[in-house]
């Protein structure tokens, strides 16, 4: 017979409100668990059903089950039209470009965040001109296109700023962050890092601590910094682990090997490496694993073993680079090829670091044309 319908509205609320409060402290997986049950009874009500979908597609997508939360983002897509609920469409839109941008698919989140940003824009919501912008900057980057990622985050920043929201000005820090690291400034990286922590701290927003300590320990490492870099993974990965992260652990992993590639520790970076390909290959994270291959590639250079198997990781890389047009991941692995080929030659070294330059970073001018390389 099923429930009455009084109970099966009560318990809709009941799982609604576990599901949200998961959510807000970061428990994620246990949150997309709560959404997908509360949708079962939701009923024939349209905004209970749109409630617990988007929120199944948000906790889905942040535990990097992609295609599943672009399923939950259809059924929203699919129940408001012809309805009155548009905020709900747009809401999903905006999550489903970031679980495109999250597989690869750049061009696609591009265009619905514009459109997004359009529409509110158009509504004068400024959390939500933010939140979209934020979100903009972030795939611009990715795209290689850091003058204009770093114009779209800064205007993010004034807005949230303006707003007096701290927590979300902290993911923009955040994301400043690693755009600063990119163009090869590492102390105002290792800044907005460190402001983007405060400011977590003082929310308690989990998930986002661990994101400013990745941060900080990525911009420590580029600083030569080893300690503190060590120090700062060591607090990322225990945070993540916590939370049963599976996406942003697995970029710990790659930076963590990084250093230890970089301070000569070659069977801990190669450990770290081949777990972070594990997650990259579970969240089907295509940048991820370029990054993974390049590393792999570097180790094999730098211990004088087979060149073939080196070059098969550079060329894995660079065709899943240029599926999704990761212009700045494809120069690394165009400096990898150099030694491919002998060593670099001064004429094609000076090329790369004009091919950087047009992204918008100098990283490649700060180094020596020589192995291991300490990859931004």
């Amino acid at each position: 017979m099923g429930a009455p319908q009084a109970g099966r509205r009560e318990l809709f609320s009941r799982l609604l409100r576990q599901a949200e409060r998961a959510h807000r402290q970061s428990r994620f997986e246990e949150a997309a668990r709560l959404y997908q049950q509360a949708a079962r009874y939701a009923g024939a009500d349209p905004v209970r059903r749109l409630q617990a979908y988007l929120g199944a597609g948000h906790a889905l997508r942040l535990v990097g089950r992609f295609r599943m939360a672009l399923r939950y983002y259809e059924r929203v897509r699919e129940l408001v039209l012809g309805s009155d609920q548009e905020g709900f469409l747009v809401d999903a839109s905006v999550g489903s470009a970031m679980a495109l941008r999250a597989l690869g698919e750049l061009e696609e989140a591009r265009r619905r965040f514009e459109s997004a940003l359009r529409h509110y824009q158009a509504q004068g919501d400024l959390e939500g001109q933010a939140y979209v912008l934020w979100s903009l900057g972030g795939t611009l980057r990715l795209i290689g296109d850091f003058e204009a990622a770093l114009r779209i985050l800064q205007k993010a920043l004034r807005l949230y700023e303006h707003l007096r929201e701290p927590e979300a000005e902290a993911y923009v820090r955040c994301a400043l962050g690693g755009l600063s690291r990119m163009r090869g400034q590492y102390e105002a990286s290792l800044a907005y890092y460190e402001e983007a922590e405060r400011l977590m701290r003082r929310s308690r927003d989990v998930f986002g601590q661990a994101y400013a300590a990745c941060g900080i320990a990525n911009a420590h490492r580029m600083l030569g910094n080893w300690s503190e870099a060590s120090r700062f993974f060591d607090r990322a990965q225990s945070l993540y682990r916590r939370i049963g992260d599976r996406v942003s652990y697995a970029y710990t992993l790659w930076g963590e090997g990084t250093l230890q590639k970089v301070r000569g520790e070659h069977a801990q970076a190669r450990d770290r490496f081949r777990q972070a390909a594990v997650l990259f290959r579970a969240t089907e994270d295509d940048r991820g694993l370029a990054y993974v291959y390049l590393g792999l590639a570097e180790l094999i250079l730098l211990e004088g073993r087979s060149v073939n198997q080196a070059r098969r990781y550079v060329q894995a890389a660079m065709r899943r680079t240029e599926r999704h047009g990761y212009r700045f991941e494809r120069l690394h692995a165009d400096v990898l090829a150099l030694w491919l080929e002998g060593g670099p030659h001064p004429e094609a070294w000076q090329a790369l670091c004009a091919a950087y330059r047009a992204c918008g970073s100098r990283w490649m001018e700060q180094i020596r044309p020589e192995l291991p390389l300490n990859i931004p």
